[in-house]
């Protein structure tokens, strides 16, 4: 199950971060005028959550005994990701959620 779902985040994050340089590049360039910049805002999270998900699969593979399950060391990994997600996503939606902003 961890394999598959490491193969899957590999693919869902390089596709979304070879479409987010694309769109990157388009921006830039001045091309397809609001639709880079949509795509820019839209895909943060997404590609961020793919990373993770990449990341802490990889980090669960090279740690762990091959066929052999490990919770607690799926849960030590876990919660530390689930945690910088939640943060990223705090900073991504601050304004939106009606968090106190800094001192003007």
């Amino acid at each position: 199950m961890t394999r598959h779902l490491h193969r899957l985040a590999a693919v869902l994050f390089y596709t979304l971060g070879l479409s987010f340089f694309g769109a990157y590049l388009l921006h830039a360039n001045g091309l397809y005028a609001p639709w880079p910049q949509w795509w820019l805002s839209i895909a943060d999270l997404p590609l961020i959550l793919c990373g993770l998900l990449y990341g802490g699969s990889s980090l669960y593979l090279s740690v762990t005994i091959p066929q052999k399950k490990s919770p607690i060391l799926a849960l030590v990994i876990i919660i530390p990701l689930l945690a910088l997600f939640t943060f990223l996503f705090l900073l991504n939606y601050w304004e939106l959620l009606g968090l106190p902003g800094g001192a003007a």
